[in-house]
């Protein structure tokens, strides 16, 4: 019994990659694994969006710390005038490499998540309900002129709205630090 496709093959139908062996090769159990395997994808890609979400919390509450940090370190800026405007750029510079690494992050578990449906509605097919593959038309109908807007294009308007505030923050205390270095008095 021939279980798995051959890995050098290159075949890019991804129907003909999934099913390597047809129910009557595979033999009577066919069914029976393959409502198993369906079930074990959709409960991972239920496991891949919890994680998701589990990486959005931190990533928001790492930038709300940093957001915090500014606004302390703001409130020095009497006391410790040129030394707080400098950690604040350097806070600000590393708020925006957290956001760019979400944007990463969001950009990942999104392939990931697509690639996991694709399987799940191909094998769907197989099945005698497509109820993802439904669930999606439904959301997304051809004729209807607003589609769903996909979580991965709201969500990544987070990290960008926390990067232009860093990067205003950071110009403000550039532009402040600048302003506020000592300068030697020409003689």
């Amino acid at each position: 019994m021939k279980i798995m496709k051959n890995p050098g093959a290159t075949d890019n139908n991804l129907e003909t990659q999934l099913f390597a062996v047809d129910e009557k090769t595979y033999g009577r159990n066919y069914k029976k694994h393959l409502l198993a395997q369906y079930k074990l994808c959709v409960e991972m890609a239920d496991k891949i969006s919890s994680r998701r979400s589990t990486a959005n919390n931190f990533f928001l509450s790492v930038n709300t710390l940093l957001i915090t940090a500014i606004g302390i370190l703001s409130r020095f800026g009497s006391s410790f005038a040129t030394f707080s405007l400098w950690w604040i750029v350097i806070t600000s510079f590393a708020g925006i490499l957290f956001c760019w690494t979400w944007l990463v992050t969001i950009r990942c578990y999104r392939n990931l998540n697509d690639a996991k449906f694709k399987t799940i509605n191909a094998i769907e097919q197989k099945l005698p309900v497509a109820a993802f593959d439904v669930e999606w038309r439904c959301l997304n109908p051809e004729n209807k002129t607003t589609k769903y807007p996909q979580l991965t294009k709201v969500e990544r308007w987070v990290p960008l709205i926390f990067a232009f505030l860093y990067f205003v923050l950071m110009l403000i205390g550039l532009v402040a630090a600048t302003y506020s270095w000592p300068t030697t008095p020409a003689n």
